[in-house]
């Protein structure tokens, strides 16, 4: 007990003198600051930038592994959004279909299919499997390959435009609409970068969806009317055969383009730890004379963005398990109680903050700790901010047990008995007494020897 108290004041003295850590009781309540920039719908950002792109409409900028909303541009604002309706037909087919199903194209679904479209030229009567027709959706944008998807497992084009729609509100999508399954223009089918972001980092979770969202190349199996068929991803950035737009840094990614909608790009992208999810809609080509695309617009815009993310924020760890943070008196306890990191924890910041910029703050579950307190048991949280952004947080539990105060108990003094001072006084007469008698005593031996000793001297005489 002695050692803890020891430790505890250290540890106090510490935490006062230490500019670096600061103790509160609460924080703001607006969702923006408690939440920080953690989350997709953050409404903050760890950057301060305001316009990184020349012609893109939208910009969400976001790390995965830490949930962190590195940069947006216009998130929230109404963009149509092309082939980028693909993920959540994807999405959709995935979770609710079997991959292995043989489906059989009818004339009646290709009739659905619009015109002069990117597609895998399914043929009426064609047995194709439902993963193939989903790989070349999201492989190669086959709009054909979608609606037939779509189709099959819907039962329509139509029932499975409802299970679309259904799956974006579960998702949280307040400003998405599908009213195709392909992204050809439709004014009904609209949607955010926000949302794609959202849309995107669920479907990442779905290992199918993941594999067919990194797939650079996909071979077909052979069908009745087809030989096999080998499609290449659509996504420049991914494909080490497209020399002018490859980053080695690009794991997968879905494009899309349309006339309304511009040219639009999702992807993903690693380094250093951090996966970044970049979504940018609405870039504007540049043709060439002869009619080709001379700049995309949605590569090399997304390639500013990767860059910058790479180049200005990385990975800290903030909090190591068991570090000390800090301490609490305890109502009714022995002694104070310190606090530690239940966990470690590390986050995304702007590579140039140091750690003088930070700033720790320590909210206690309740305004009073009683005792007892068991080591371990959570009695707060512990946050890193960066001016008003959260960073990161974690809880803090008990280092030490602290039991309830026990006062020391003091033996009662002895009721004084009747006759005690007479026994005493007593007791004294009678010590005074036998000192009178042992002086008299010792007076008469004294004049008893010297009796003797005058009749030695007569005699001699």
């Amino acid at each position: 007990m002695k050692n803890t108290r020891i430790i505890s004041l250290f540890l106090a003295f510490l935490f006062l003198f230490s500019g670096f850590f600061v103790i509160a009781g609460a924080t703001s309540d607006d969702p923006a600051v408690t939440s920080g920039c953690h989350s997709v719908d953050a409404a903050m950002t760890l950057s301060t930038e305001e316009k990184l792109t020349d012609t893109a409409k939208a910009v969400v900028l976001y790390e995965l592994n830490s949930d962190t909303m590195l940069y947006t541009y216009n998130p929230d604002g109404k963009i149509y959004p092309t082939s980028m309706v693909k993920l959540m037909t994807a999405l959709v087919a995935i979770e609710n279909g079997e991959l292995d199903d043989m489906v059989t194209v009818t004339r009646s679904v290709l009739n659905q299919v619009p015109i002069g479209i990117v597609g895998i030229d399914l043929k009426a009567g064609e047995e194709i499997s439902l993963r193939d027709l989903l790989y070349a959706t999201m492989v190669a944008s086959a709009t054909d390959a979608s609606v037939v998807a779509a189709a099959h497992v819907g039962g329509s084009v139509e029932g499975f435009l409802q299970m679309m729609n259904d799956k974006a509100a579960q998702l949280g999508c307040q400003n998405t609409h599908y009213g195709n399954v392909h992204g050809l223009h439709d004014e009904q089918t609209y949607t955010t970068a926000r949302d794609i972001a959202r849309i995107t980092e669920a479907a990442l979770e779905n290992e199918i969806f993941h594999e067919m969202f990194c797939t650079v190349e996909y071979t077909m199996a052979e069908t009745n009317k087809h030989e096999q068929r080998t499609i290449i991803t659509s996504n420049n950035m991914m494909n080490p055969q497209k020399a002018k737009y490859y980053d080695k840094r690009i794991t997968g990614g879905r494009t899309g383009a349309t006339d309304q909608g511009g040219r639009c790009l999702t992807l993903t992208a690693q380094q250093d730890g951090m996966n970044i999810l970049c979504v940018l809609m609405g870039a504007t080509p540049t043709m060439a004379a002869n009619g080709s695309v001379e700049v995309y617009g949605s590569f090399e815009e997304s390639k500013v963005m990767v860059d910058y993310a790479f180049a200005n924020f990385q990975f800290r760890q903030v909090f190591y398990h068991g570090q000390s943070l800090a301490q609490y008196s305890v109502a009714n306890g022995a002694s104070h109680v310190v606090t530690q990191a239940a966990s470690s924890v590390s986050t995304i910041m702007p590579s140039q903050v140091d750690e003088s910029q930070l700033k720790w703050v320590y909210v206690a579950a309740n305004d009073t700790i009683t005792a007892p307190v068991e080591k371990g048991q959570k009695l707060g949280t512990a946050q890193v901010w960066y001016g008003v952004k959260c960073l990161a947080e974690t809880d803090m539990v008990a280092m030490n047990g602290v039991q309830l105060y026990q006062p020391p108990v003091i033996p009662e003094k002895p009721e004084a008995q009747s006759g005690s001072w007479l026994t005493l006084l007593l007791v004294l007469a009678g010590l005074v007494v036998l000192v009178f008698l042992g002086m008299i005593a010792l007076r008469a031996l004294r004049i008893m020897q010297y009796q003797r000793r005058r009749k030695r001297r007569s005699r001699r005489r």
